[in-house]
């Protein structure tokens, strides 16, 4: 059979053509992924270059990132994401969480790097997953028993029923006192000191502003568990740097990694995904409690730590 050599010149073009198209995880056929963050000065802006670092790691998106002003204008928003199209949004930081509240049910908006509850967004919450909290809890003191919370229903509620399942595959019973204000908060917390804790008991304060007011809240609570041998832990790295046994915060670059890997949920139509904890978690230590608290950590765990007190 002959092949008329003029067709046969141009099928060897598209041939030498496609070879020279790159692989589809960097075309301008993949997907894009706009991430909203806050313009902000250091250290700050580190932790949010981490983040988005994280979602470029997973390189199969076309990352667009876009700085969102103090006073930032949300149709001036609207309309760069209108010219760049995107296939999902995530926004980072509250003026993200701003933006996303008006973007969402018009297009895939995912938020991460903000203190939420659910609310009917998908996301990552800033707020520390328990069931990792409560395994590094067991491994740094396997010898507690019950965890103590003082909680705002409205901020922590959901975290404390998600707790409740982590305490039970840990083998710990969580003793959970809900408190409307910081008055009722105080009220529990001294009862728990006067009439309850002991040295196989821990306290875990969330997030909250009536679970870890600093100012009241928490020198009363790093006096007691000096003086009556039990765990304080938290989510704030502050705290451990005071006394607390132990505190774990969010892992940036590892945050970025999950929320890039709902992108990949969504863009398989899975859908409107759950507001979840964080589970990327780094953890700090004040060395100077646990050997007051009769604890001692290998090499390999202390290497394991991100940050160490004193």
């Amino acid at each position: 059979m002959l092949v008329n050599k003029s067709a046969l010149k141009i099928l060897l073009v598209i041939l030498s053509l496609l070879l020279w198209i790159p692989d589809h995880s960097t075309a301008w056929g993949a997907p894009q992924v706009a991430v909203l963050y806050p313009e902000v000065r250091e250290p700050y802006l580190s932790m949010f270059n981490n983040i988005i670092r994280g979602i470029e790691s997973r390189n199969d998106s076309q990352v667009i990132p876009y700085a969102l002003p103090k006073d930032f204008d949300p149709a001036q928003v609207e309309k760069w994401l209108s010219s760049r199209r995107p296939d999902t949004v995530i926004t980072l930081g509250s003026r993200g969480f701003q933006m996303a509240q008006s973007l969402n049910n018009r297009m895939p908006v995912i938020v991460g790097a903000v203190l939420l509850a659910p609310n009917g967004l998908s996301g990552i919450s800033m707020a520390a997953d328990p069931a990792t909290q409560f395994s590094n809890l067991k491994v740094l003191a396997p010898r507690t028993r019950r965890v103590f919370v003082v909680y705002n229903p409205a901020a922590s509620g959901w975290l404390v029923e998600r707790a409740k399942d982590a305490a039970r595959k840990n083998r710990l019973e969580l003793v959970p006192f809900p408190a409307n204000d910081l008055r009722e908060a105080v009220t529990a917390y001294r009862d728990l000191i006067e009439n309850k804790l002991g040295d196989t008991d821990a306290v875990w304060l969330t997030m909250d502003n009536v679970s870890a007011n600093d100012k009241v809240v928490l020198p009363m609570l790093l006096e007691a568990a000096w003086n009556k041998r039990f765990i304080l832990f938290s989510s704030k790295p502050s705290h451990a740097k005071q006394g607390a046994l132990f505190s774990q915060f969010p892992d940036n670059y590892g945050l970025g990694q999950s929320l890039a890997d709902m992108v990949k949920q969504m863009n398989r139509g899975a859908g409107p995904l759950s507001l979840i904890p964080t589970k990327d978690l780094q953890t700090a230590v004040n060395l100077r409690t646990a050997a007051h608290l009769g604890l001692s950590f290998s090499t390999e765990q202390q290497n394991a730590f991100q940050l160490k007190f004193p």
